[in-house]
């Protein structure tokens, strides 16, 4: 039984970046625009928040799901079927040297088509020594700058969603 299977975490992660770009975008063209007239773009940036953090929702669970500890209960077959499908959708990063995955993170075309080149340096530099401590496996950097650049874009739409908010019940 050969079937293909969706890689989830880049499509709820994806969905994310979308949704996150799109609520900043609506939410700053609303802080531009002055009058009621512009009411509308603050709705649509609110909703396009709520999903960004559901997407950012379902995208973690789902890197603990292929990342995280093994179920005492799971298999081999799992075992085996995550670490394959973890290589196939190159997932993890396979080098372990600072240059070495700082060039595997810029040729990744995923990464970069979310992540611009400057961000993903400065995230890279960020979480590189914090990744090396504890029981963080340093294989698993990428998608911690997944989700800590998520963070970072679902905290620059909320301290906008503030500033609307602001300007809409002051009716600026």
């Amino acid at each position: 039984m050969n079937h293909k299977i969706e890689n989830q975490l880049y499509s709820k992660a994806s969905q994310a970046f979308d949704s996150l770009k799109l609520a900043i975008k609506t939410f700053e063209s609303f802080l531009e625009r002055p009058g009621p007239s512009s009411t509308p773009d603050y709705y649509k940036a609110r909703n396009y928040l709520r999903d960004a953090e559901k997407f950012y929702g379902e995208t973690f669970s789902e890197a603990k799901k292929l990342l995280g500890p093994m179920p005492a209960y799971a298999s081999t077959e799992f075992e085996k079927w995550r670490a394959d499908f973890l290589s196939q959708h190159k997932i993890l990063a396979e080098n372990q040297e600072f240059a070495a995955l700082k060039e595997e993170l810029v040729q990744s075309g995923q990464l970069v088509s979310w992540i611009e080149s400057p961000d993903l340096e400065r995230l890279l530099s960020k979480a590189y020594e914090a990744q090396k401590t504890g029981k963080r496996k340093m294989a698993n950097i990428k998608v911690r700058i997944i989700l800590d650049r998520l963070q970072e874009l679902l905290a620059q739409a909320t301290e906008r969603k503030k500033r609307a908010m602001e300007k809409l019940q002051t009716g600026a």
